[in-house]
C-alpha cells in the first residue's frame, strides 16, 4: 500500500509492504470446518489500512507495534501476533537542481525492515536494512600471492585489486520498545557503510563480525546484530586472444549458483555459541 503524507507543499510517499501473522485458539476451523472467531481476510486488510491511515506517517516499528496492539485487543482469540513491515523507498526528482516535494522516482533495491512480535505483555522489536548493494575494488578479499614472490602478509604489494560486489541484510534486536527508532536505524546503517568501507578485512566473515562489534559497542540498546551477504560474482575478462593484457580492471558478470555468508553476533552470547 501507499501511503502519502502530506504536509503543505511537501509531500512524503511511504510504499509498504505487511505481512500479519498471529497464533491463538483456532483448531475448530480446521478440525470441524467452523469459521467461528477467525479473522476474516477483508477485516484484517481493512485493519491494516485504518492503522496505516493513523500510523502510516510514523516510524516503521511504530506502525508496527499499533498494528499488533490493534490485534491482540481487537480479537481475543488471538494470544500471539506477528507483524511485518518492509518499506520500498521514493526519491524526490530534482528540477533546475532543486528536489520537488510533489514527485518522485522509484529508489534503490535497498528496503527497509521492522519485525514486531507481541503477545501483549512482551514485545520483541526487530528492525532492519535489507538489500543493501554494496562493491569494493581492493582490501577485502584474501590477498593472492604471485608465484615466485615473497609472501607479503598485508597485500600491499600483491598488484592485485580484488573486486567484491555483493547484497548486504542486516537485522537488529533492542532490548525495549522505548527507543527512538529512527535515529538507530539511520546510525546502524551508516556503521554498516563505513565500517565496509574502512576495515582492513581478511575475509568476508572478518567484515561482517567487525560491523556487529560496531554496531553493538555504539548502541547499548541493540542486544544483537544478524548480517547476512550474498555475493554477485565477476570475474577479469580473458582478453589473451585479443592480445590485450587485462589487469585486473575489466570485469563481467558470471552465472553460477552463489552461497550467503551470515553471522549472529550477542551482546551476551550463551556458553555453548
Amino acid at each position: 500500500m501507499l501511503r502519502v503524507v502530506r504536509r503543505g507543499d511537501r509531500h512524503d510517499a511511504r510504499d509498504l509492504t505487511v505481512s500479519c501473522r498471529f497464533e491463538g485458539d483456532f483448531s475448530e476451523a480446521f478440525v470441524s470446518g467452523h469459521s467461528e472467531g477467525l479473522l476474516p481476510s477483508e477485516a484484517l486488510k481493512g485493519l491494516v489500512h485504518a492503522t496505516a491511515r493513523a500510523h502510516g506517517g510514523a516510524e516503521l516499528e511504530r506502525f508496527a507495534l499499533a498494528l499488533c496492539d490493534r490485534l491482540l485487543t481487537g480479537y481475543p482469540r488471538v494470544t500471539r501476533a506477528r507483524v511485518d513491515v518492509s518499506e520500498q523507498p521514493w526519491t524526490r526528482l530534482e528540477v533546475g537542481g532543486k528536489a520537488q516535494g510533489q514527485a518522485f522516482a522509484s529508489g534503490s533495491s535497498e528496503r527497509r525492515t521492522a519485525a514486531i512480535t507481541s503477545n501483549g505483555k512482551q514485545v520483541a522489536v526487530v528492525s532492519g536494512i535489507d538489500g543493501l548493494t554494496i562493491m569494493r575494488t581492493s582490501g577485502l578479499a584474501p590477498a593472492r600471492i604471485r608465484s615466485g614472490d615473497d609472501v607479503d602478509p598485508t597485500g600491499i604489494n600483491d598488484g592485485l585489486q580484488p573486486l567484491l560486489v555483493a547484497m548486504l541484510s542486516a537485522r537488529w534486536t533492542y532490548t525495549s520498545a522505548d527507543v527512538t527508532f529512527d535515529p538507530y536505524r539511520q546510525g546502524v546503517r551508516a556503521a554498516i557503510v563505513e565500517t565496509f568501507g574502512f576495515h582492513a578485512s581478511r575475509s568476508v566473515q572478518h567484515t561482517l563480525y567487525a560491523i556487529a562489534d560496531v554496531v553493538l559497542s555504539s548502541y547499548e540498546e541493540i542486544s544483537d546484530v544478524t548480517l547476512s551477504l550474498q555475493e554477485r560474482p565477476y570475474r577479469p575478462v580473458d582478453l589473451f586472444r585479443e592480445g590485450v593484457e587485462n589487469p585486473d580492471d575489466l570485469f563481467v558478470a558470471i552465472e553460477e549458483p552463489v552461497g550467503v555468508i551470515e553471522v549472529t553476533v550477542d551482546r551476551h552470547p550463551s556458553p555453548d555459541r
